[in-house]
């Protein structure tokens, strides 16, 4: 037992160890492992929590007007978890970032949680970060919020959408992000299949009829008022967006237009468009291979540099053996 207990502590040490260089290469096979993260709950609301997971950095700098990178997972607002980005998190606390993941209310079929309800949650958590600051040791002024797919929406929601607050929210402070990164995000809803989220009850259903998805005039407002396209104006945050030319689940055209809307409204806004590659290439254990992955954290990474919130150069690197076989191919 006693023997067993050393090889653990030896384990978690060396992990630990790894993570804390700051300056030095890092790769997947220890970022997916630890350490932990921790935990806050920002409310309840009926049967569920709205909750950040975050990371501190490990350096010996003064824990103090840090940048924080916060993390929205996808899932098509129905599904999704929140551990997808905690390697994501514990990256950026590497690289000097307090991390963040937040943790949301999913769609619900009957109607008991909605669209608008995941950007309320979001809303709260950036609010709450905001407005704790310098507990948490970062500087109110320099938060990013990154997302995919559905979580790539509400992060653009959180800059670009008025609204959707919870009743008990502080509104007076603000739940814009600094920066937005956003991985093949949906832009508009009304062009997309995914209307179905806003259309709710029988259009969620695995064989939905062909009448339950003709939205009503009101779903149709109701979807431009959540579709970032349609709430472009100036003086939005920075952005940054990263899509795929292969995206067969959320068109590369949506972020085109979001892009060409951004920067017709005097924002500055970068688009990448990368070739031969498909949805949610961001994303750990899932269908993109760990080189597509870390090229995609190494694009924010840089932005992030030119855009002064971090320093020095990327230290994310490829595992000297790849830390998972992508889903869909041959082991």
């Amino acid at each position: 037992m006693r023997g067993i207990k050393a090889l653990l502590f030896i384990s978690v040490f060396l992990v630990c160890k790894h993570l804390s260089a700051g300056d030095t290469n890092i790769s997947f096979d220890s970022l997916l492992r630890g350490p932990a993260m921790k935990e806050i709950v920002i409310r309840k609301t009926g049967n569920e929590e709205v909750k950040i997971y975050y990371i501190q950095p490990v350096d010996k700098k003064p824990l103090k007007n840090r940048t924080a990178v916060v993390w929205i997972h996808g899932g098509g607002w129905t599904g999704g978890i929140t551990e997808t980005f905690f390697p994501h998190a514990r990256y950026f606390a590497n690289r000097g970032a307090v991390g963040f993941c937040i943790h949301y209310r999913l769609v619900k079929a009957d109607g008991s949680v909605t669209v608008a309800d995941c950007l309320a949650d979001c809303k709260s958590v950036i609010r709450y970060i905001r407005e704790h600051a310098e507990e948490l040791g970062i500087d109110p002024d320099k938060i990013i919020v990154a997302g995919d797919s559905a979580g790539g929406h509400l992060a653009s929601c959180l800059g670009t959408v008025d609204g959707f607050d919870y009743p008990t929210d502080h509104i007076n402070i603000s739940a814009a992000p600094n920066v937005m990164v956003l991985y093949n995000p949906l832009s508009d809803f009304t062009t997309s299949p995914f209307i179905n989220r806003i259309i709710g009850g029988a259009a969620l259903d695995k064989k939905p009829s062909p009448e339950s998805l003709i939205p009503t005039e009101a779903q149709i407002e109701l979807a431009k008022k959540l579709s970032p396209l349609y709430n472009v104006r100036e003086n939005q945050p920075k952005t940054l967006i990263i899509h795929g030319t292969d995206d067969t689940v959320i068109l590369p055209e949506q972020s085109v237009r979001f892009a060409k809307a951004m920067k017709k409204a005097g924002n500055n806004c970068k688009l990448i468009l990368l070739p031969h590659t498909k949805h949610a290439f961001v994303c750990v254990n899932w269908k993109a291979t760990e080189q597509e992955v870390v090229n995609a954290f190494l694009l924010m990474d840089n932005y992030l540099v030119k855009q002064g919130y971090l320093k020095g150069k990327p230290t994310l690197v490829p595992s000297k053996n790849p830390a998972w076989t992508p889903i869909g191919t041959a082991k």
